[in-house]
C-alpha cells in the first residue's frame, strides 16, 4: 500500500503536463504577483536601502518565469521571488495538503544539525539506533550543509533573519511540506548519514511518511475549489480574526523523546495559590467597523495547515518554555487548560524572583488572558524582587494586546503601538467606509475620530508617488499610552527590575513588547538578536488568477521610539529586519543547553536578574 502512495503521482505526471499553465498565463500570474506588492508593501524602499533588492525590478524574474517547463517550477519562482524580500513576514504559497515526514527533527546547535525529536513508535530504537544529541551528516548522498543553502527560500517566518532562515531550513530537510517548498516530491525512503556523540557514524534508510495529494500542475484554468482548498480558505479567514487553528503542533505539548519534555509540571507547586476565575470564551468576532484596525494590529506568523509534524516548521507559540525550570521553581499558572500563562517563582540568592511565560499574543481569550496577566503582576509586584519574562519561540498575535500587557510592565506614559502604511486606494475606502460605520453604530468617540486621521493621512500621501503615511497610532487616539491602572486610578504596573528572554523566533508582535520595554529602559533583554518580522501582514488567497497561488504582504512599518543602530544596519527607526538587539546576548542554541535541559542558559539568566536587583 505504501508503495502505491508513492509510485501513483510519478505515473500521472505525463499526462498532467498536458494541463500545465501557458506561458502567457505564468506571466500574468507573475505580474499580478509583483502589482500587488508595489501596491501593499511597505518596507519597498527599506529593503532597496539594506538589501539592494527592488521587487519591482521583474525582468529577470520574468525570465526565469519563461524557462520554466511545469508549473511546480512555476511556484517555485513566486516563492523565490518572495523570499527575495527577506521579510519573515511575507512567503508566497501554494494549494497543497501534501507533507512527508521522517518522523525525527533537529536543529542547530553551536552551527551543527543535532537531532531534538525522534518519534521511537515509528522508528524503534533496536532498529534506529541514532539519540538525541547526535548530528545529521547528510540525506540521500547530500551534506546538510550544502541543504541548509538549498532550502533557505522556503524557511517561512524566518527570512529576515539569517540565523532563523537557517533553523527553519534544517526543518525542512526532515519535512517536506508542499504548500510552503513546491519542490517538496520524495521518494519512497531517504537513506541518511549519522555521526554518533562518540564519534563513530552509521547509515540508515528510513520510509518517508507521506499524507496529502502532491501538486504537480495547477492547470490551464482555475477549476471549482475542492474541499480541501475551501478548508485553507476557511483557516486562513479564521486566521486573520485571529482565532485558533487547532493545528496538530507537537511543540504545544510535552512529549516524549524531545527538549520541551520539562519538567515544570512535575516541581514545586505553590499550594497556597488559588487561581483567579476566568472566562475563557473565545474572543467574540469585532464589529464591522473595527475591520481595518484589526488589520492594521495583526502581526503573526503563518502557520502550516496539513503538516504531519510542523515542530521544525512551525516551533513557535509552545506554552512550556524550552528550558527546564530554575532551581527551586514554584508553579502558580501553567498546570490547568484554562491558563493563558506559566508562571511562578524562585529563589536567587537572597532573593525571590517571578517568572512569566507569555506563549502567544493571540490568546484564546484575550479578556482571560489580560486578567490573568494582571493577577500575577499584583502578586508580583507584592512578593518578588525582580520578574523573568519569556518571549522565546513567541509567533505573535495582535500587536494592540502586546501593548496592554506592555502596560503593567512600564509604571509610566509610554508611546503605544505606532507604524507607517503605503497610501492607496484600498485603504482610503476602508478607512471612510469604517468611520462612517462607526458613528452610525454608536461606537467610542476615538474610534471615528481614529479613521479621521487616517483618512487624512492616505489622502495627503496619495499625491506622492509610491507614498508611505506618516506613523498612525494603533490602539489609541493618540500615541501615548499610560500604565494599567485600577478603576480607582491606582497604578497597576510593575516597578521592579524586568529581564526579557528572547531568541531568534521571537517574532512580531512578540517583537513588540520587547521593544516597548527597550525602548523605554524598562526591561533587560537577554538571548540573542529576534527574527525581525515588522508592521501587520495580510492574507490574499488569490495572490495568482490562474495558478492560484497564495501570499501575505507587510502592509506597515513598526517606528520605535528613537533609532537604533544595530547587527551591521545603519541607523535605523524600524526593527523591520533588523530585529530587536539584546543588551545580553546569550544564545540558548548550543549542544551542552540541548543535552542538559538549558542549564548554562537559566544560571546565566539566573545571574542576570541577580544583578539587575542587587540579590
Amino acid at each position: 500500500m505504501r508503495f502505491y502512495r508513492f509510485i501513483t503521482p510519478l505515473l500521472l505526471l505525463a499526462p498532467l503536463g498536458l494541463a500545465d499553465l501557458t506561458p502567457q498565463q505564468k506571466a500574468s500570474d507573475f505580474m499580478q504577483l509583483a502589482a500587488l506588492y508595489d501596491i501593499n508593501y511597505a518596507p519597498y524602499d527599506l529593503k532597496i536601502q539594506l538589501y539592494n533588492f527592488d521587487l519591482l525590478k521583474i525582468q529577470p524574474w520574468l525570465a526565469e518565469v519563461a524557462q520554466t517547463t511545469n508549473d511546480v517550477q512555476f511556484y517555485d519562482v513566486c516563492v523565490r521571488y518572495v523570499a527575495s524580500l527577506q521579510d519573515s513576514h511575507d512567503e508566497f504559497t501554494i494549494l497543497s495538503d501534501y507533507d512527508a515526514w521522517l518522523h525525527f527533527d533537529g536543529d542547530l546547535y553551536d552551527g551543527k544539525f543535532l537531532i531534538d525529536y525522534i518519534d521511537n513508535s515509528y522508528l524503534p530504537p533496536s532498529t534506529f539506533t541514532f539519540n538525541i544529541g547526535d548530528q545529521l551528516i547528510s540525506v540521500d548522498e547530500v551534506a546538510v550543509a550544502d541543504m541548509l543553502t538549498q532550502y533557505a527560500p522556503y524557511s517561512v517566518n524566518g527570512s529576515a533573519n539569517p540565523v532563523s532562515r537557517a533553523r527553519l531550513a534544517a526543518g525542512t530537510i526532515t519535512e517536506r511540506y508542499q504548500s510552503w517548498y513546491p519542490l517538496a516530491s520524495v521518494g519512497a525512503s531517504a537513506t541518511i548519514v549519522v555521526q554518533h556523540q562518540d564519534g563513530t557514524k552509521d547509515t540508515y534508510t528510513i520510509p518517508w511518511d507521506v499524507q496529502g495529494t502532491l501538486v504537480t500542475t495547477a492547470g490551464i484554468f482555475p477549476t471549482p475549489m475542492s474541499k480541501a482548498s475551501a478548508d485553507v480558505r476557511k483557516e486562513r479567514a479564521a486566521q486573520r480574526a485571529g482565532l485558533n487553528m487547532n493545528v496538530h503542533r507537537r511543540g504545544t505539548q510535552p512529549y516524549q523523546g524531545t527538549r520541551r519534555l520539562n519538567p515544570w509540571l512535575r516541581g514545586g507547586v505553590d499550594r497556597s495559590f488559588i487561581p483567579i476565575a476566568t472566562d475563557n470564551t473565545p474572543d467574540p468576532e469585532p464589529p464591522a467597523y473595527m475591520a481595518p484596525l484589526t488589520t492594521l494590529t495583526t502581526m503573526k506568523a503563518a502557520s502550516p495547515q496539513f503538516a504531519l509534524s510542523s515542530s521544525g516548521l512551525f516551533p513557535f507559540d509552545s506554552p512550556y518554555p524550552v528550558f527546564n525550570p530554575p532551581a527551586g521553581f514554584k508553579l502558580r499558572l501553567g498546570a490547568r487548560s484554562a491558563d493563558q500563562f506559566l508562571s511562578g517563582t524562585f529563589p536567587a540568592g537572597t532573593g525571590t524572583m517571578g517568572f512569566i511565560r507569555i506563549p502567544t499574543f493571540a490568546p484564546t481569550s484575550t479578556n482571560a488572558a489580560v486578567a490573568q496577566f494582571a493577577n500575577e503582576i499584583q502578586y508580583f509586584q507584592a512578593n518578588t524582587d525582580g520578574l523573568v519574562i519569556d518571549i522565546m519561540a513567541n509567533g505573535g498575535g495582535s500587536g494592540c494586546y502586546a501593548q496592554t500587557l506592555a502596560s503593567y510592565l512600564i509604571p509610566f506614559t509610554f508611546q503605544g503601538l505606532s507604524q507607517q502604511i503605503v497610501a492607496n486606494l484600498t485603504w482610503q475606502v476602508s478607512f471612510d467606509g469604517a468611520r462612517v460605520n462607526a458613528i452610525n453604530s454608536g461606537a467610542p468617540a476615538w474610534v471615528a475620530q481614529l479613521y479621521s486621521v487616517y483618512l487624512t493621512a492616505i489622502q495627503q500621501a496619495l499625491t506622492s508617488k509610491r507614498a508611505m503615511t506618516g506613523a498612525l497610532p494603533l490602539c489609541n487616539a493618540t500615541p501615548s499610552t499610560p500604565p494599567a491602572t485600577s478603576t480607582s486610578g491606582k497604578s497597576l504596573a510593575y516597578t521592579k527590575p524586568v529581564l526579557v528572554l528572547t531568541d531568534n523566533f521571537t517574532l512580531s508582535s512578540a517583537e513588540i513588547f520587547a521593544m516597548f520595554l527597550q525602548d523605554n529602559q524598562r526591561g533587560t533583554i537577554f538571548g540573542t538578536r529576534t527574527d525581525g518580522g515588522g508592521g501587520n501582514v495580510v492574507s490574499y488567497d488569490q495572490a495568482t488568477a490562474y495558478s492560484q497561488g497564495s501570499t501575505r504582504v507587510t502592509e506597515g512599518l513598526i517606528t520605535r521610539l528613537h533609532p537604533v543602530a544595530a547587527n551591521g544596519f545603519p541607523s535605523l527607526p524600524y526593527y523591520d529586519s533588523v530585529g530587536i538587539q539584546p543588551d545580553i546576548v546569550l544564545d540558548y542554541m548550543t549542544a551542552n543547553n540541548l543535552a542538559t535541559g538549558g542549564a548554562d542558559f537559566v544560571n546565566a539568566a539566573v545571574a542576570a536578574i541577580q544583578t539587575l536587583t542587587g540579590k
